[in-house]
């Protein structure tokens, strides 16, 4: 059966569930606080398996709180195309994170099944529970779902809302943690998988683009740097005899900062000292003790370990000038994650198809995205950002963009579930 291409998708139907999955764990006008493992996830969760099961797939949900649709293919025990996102949010976040790339999934599938198009794959919707660090586990549900996490780092982790841990919200939440092994998919069981996501920054809205086609998610290194002067008296220590650590830490905020600022442009480096704590934290006291957290993100590996030696050598110069030693400490690397360039072709094939304009970018956030590129191979297709404003309650992406993405996200789909097309 032939089937005209795009698939146009039903914007009243997307407008409506859009609301209704947006007003649970509202907060404000405009703002989401619903995090995973929580009573207003677990309702959110519920909706999304009605409005699937709606369309006609076969829902379930595993040990640790995955939600997963499936659209049986022309042809049995080929691995399925896989499409989605999260339904968390930050505390608080934005409507967008997550929302869009789960409605547009199954916007894209529902319109496959409406026009009658034939598909030899099994075509899935996943909505991952937990990707955002408010859980307590960054990129958790689908963690779980490809091997990396189990109940032993679920033990060691705390879920923030409750205090508990991440094994004891799972089980509270009405999953069971200790199952967690029956979540990992096995190798072959997915063909592609593919998320669709706000950008989360302003390069779409800058350039007049709506499409975006992820050539690579960015990786990072975060890790803490801690520096030990020496605590003295804020009136009786003239300056030039302090040893103060949270100067110090300022000078290496501000010199990395300038180091990093002058990268070039296509190595994409992004530099943040998201916590700053002085100790002990007192005005008449010079800190004898600061640290600091960080996140640094590049294009390449290379690049991310150019700049971790770059940190020490900061550090080494200003144990020289200030006599305050600096250490680096609990670095954890993030290696980038390139996406596939079957399912690139694929995506800009179908923005192609749907008249829009597209363009290549990298991702700056990790997404559930990277951790299924252990799996399979991957794709993510960024929509525009407004003022490129995410984690934040002032989110917003015009609903115009959702609706296009998804008619890209079906004429891809649909694609890569023709066995004669490689991912």
């Amino acid at each position: 059966m032939a089937v005209q291409l795009p698939l146009r998708a039903n914007r009243a139907r997307m407008k409506r569930e859009f609301d209704a999955q947006a007003a649970i764990g509202r907060v404000g006008e405009t703002g989401l606080a619903r995090v995973a493992l929580t009573p207003a996830y677990n309702r959110v969760r519920d909706l999304a398996r009605r409005w699937m099961e709606q369309a006609g797939l076969e829902t379930r949900v595993d040990a640790v709180g995955n939600l997963t649709g499936r659209k049986e293919g022309r042809v049995r025990g080929l691995p399925a195309v896989m499409a989605g996102s999260h339904l968390d949010s930050q505390n608080p976040g934005g409507r967008f994170d997550g929302p869009a790339g789960v409605l547009a999934a199954l916007e894209a599938v529902r319109r496959i099944g409406e026009s009658g198009a034939p598909h030899d794959h099994p075509i899935e919707v996943v909505a991952f529970v937990g990707e955002e660090s408010a859980c307590g586990m960054t990129v958790f549900g689908s963690s779980v779902m490809t091997g990396v996490v189990g109940p032993k780092e679920m033990k060691r982790a705390i879920h923030p809302p409750t205090g508990k841990s991440m094994y004891e919200a799972v089980a509270a939440a009405g999953g069971n943690p200790a199952r967690a092994a029956s979540c990992a998919l096995a190798r072959g069981s997915l063909k592609a998988f593919i998320e669709l996501h706000i950008e989360q920054g302003p390069v779409l809205e800058a350039e007049r683009v709506p499409i975006g086609v992820v050539d690579r998610v960015v990786g990072y290194v975060r890790g803490k740097a801690i520096f030990r002067g020496v605590t003295a008296h804020s009136g009786g220590q003239p300056m030039p005899y302090r040893r103060d650590a949270a100067m110090a830490a300022a000078e290496f905020m501000v010199g990395m900062e300038r180091v990093v600022r002058r990268a070039p442009a296509g190595q994409r480096v992004t530099l943040t000292f998201g916590e700053v704590a002085v100790r002990p934290g007192w005005i008449s006291i010079v800190p004898g003790g600061a640290t600091l957290s960080f996140d640094l993100r590049a294009r390449t590996l290379p690049a991310l370990k150019r700049m971790l030696g770059r940190m020490r050598r900061e550090l080494a110069r200003i144990r020289r000038t200030r006599k305050v030693p600096g250490r680096l400490a609990d670095i954890h690397v993030l290696p980038p994650c390139p996406a596939s360039p079957g399912v690139r072709r694929a995506l800009i094939r179908g923005a192609e198809a749907a008249g829009n304009r597209w363009i290549t970018l990298p991702s700056g956030g990790v997404h559930d995205a990277c951790r299924m590129a252990a799996l399979c191979p991957m794709g993510m297709l960024f929509i525009p950002s407004v003022k490129g404003l995410s984690h934040t309650p002032e989110e917003l992406t015009r609903f115009r963009h959702l609706v296009q993405g998804t008619e890209v996200l079906a004429a891809a789909l649909l694609r890569l579930a023709d066995r004669r097309v490689r991912a």
